[in-house]
């Protein structure tokens, strides 16, 4: 699948961006940190997961590949989907994540928008 995506960032938007590469332009759902990171008018590297559903392509941009890696991570883990994971990836920088993580600290990660305590 796409691994990384070049090109101009053309829209922003509170959930996501659009990236138009070789005039054709992707929608990928981001972190609110990667968005921070995002300037629109300007040309930026993304790394990118697609996740395949059976109703669903849906795109999934983040400004590094330790993000990604912990998004691809995160999802794995029984009751945590794509939003859930932004979600968290949206409060913590994955190297605090897996202090949290490693520390046992569940209730910092539980704070997270439309994650619970389990």
């Amino acid at each position: 699948m796409f691994y990384s995506l070049t090109g101009k960032i053309i829209k922003k938007s509170l959930y996501g961006f659009a990236v138009e590469c070789g005039g054709v332009a992707f929608w990928c759902q981001a972190s609110e940190k990667t968005l921070a990171s995002l300037e629109q008018w300007k040309i930026s590297t993304v790394f990118t997961h697609l996740n395949v559903r059976e109703d669903a392509l849906d795109l999934f941009g983040f400004e590094s590949e330790s993000e990604l890696e912990w998004f691809k991570l995160l999802t794995t883990v029984s009751g945590i989907g794509p939003k859930a994971a932004l979600s968290i990836l949206s409060l913590y920088v994955p190297d605090k994540l897996a202090l949290c993580i490693s520390a046992g600290d569940f209730r910092a990660v539980a704070k997270a928008n439309g994650v619970g305590p389990k």
